[in-house]
């Protein structure tokens, strides 16, 4: 007679499975997590002239930085409230599709660490892909938006009118 631990016994052929299914959800993670940072990229960019008006009326970069940062922190909380909801129904769902042979032996449930686990992963997430949009405010020229968005203004007022035979100010 051998002894072997009670979690080889109760999980030992579904070891590797439980792995390469971890292994993939930190791949589904990264995933997501580069998506809302290219997301937010392109968001950070196309609100540049708010930026700047942000900046024209005393904001400093540190405190536009900050925004960022809290936009990202928000949307990372945001996501793992989410996650830890579905993963609470998940979990009913495959306990009850899972053999009684597991579902008996095993007590599957989201305990304190999970859960400290989970708010740690979230916010630390949330800070590091919040640096790319926060770096790209950090760099954006503080009146150079104001002055890109008059000059397509002032060539939006030109392009209906006739400038051959008047001159027309722009107001």
């Amino acid at each position: 007679m051998m002894i072997v631990p009670w979690t080889e016994f109760a999980v030992g052929p579904l070891r590797s499975p439980i792995l390469v299914l971890m292994g993939a959800v930190g791949c589904v993670l990264l995933i997501a997590c580069s998506n809302i940072a290219g997301l937010m990229l392109a968001r950070s960019g196309a609100r540049s002239r708010e930026i700047a008006v942000r900046a024209a009326l005393g904001a400093g970069r540190w405190r536009l930085i900050q925004q960022t940062m809290a936009e990202s922190l928000v949307l990372s909380v945001l996501g793992t409230a989410a996650g830890l909801f579905l993963a609470l129904g998940g979990i009913r769902l495959l306990l009850l599709l899972a053999p009684e042979t597991v579902s008996q032996s095993v007590a599957i449930r989201i305990d304190g660490w999970v859960l400290a686990f989970t708010a740690a992963a979230g916010i630390l997430a949330g800070l590091l892909f919040g640096l790319a949009p926060a770096w790209q405010v950090a760099r954006i020229g503080r009146y150079d938006s104001l002055k890109e968005g008059a000059v397509a203004r002032v060539r939006l007022a030109w392009a209906g009118r006739d400038c051959g035979r008047f001159w027309w100010p722009v107001r």
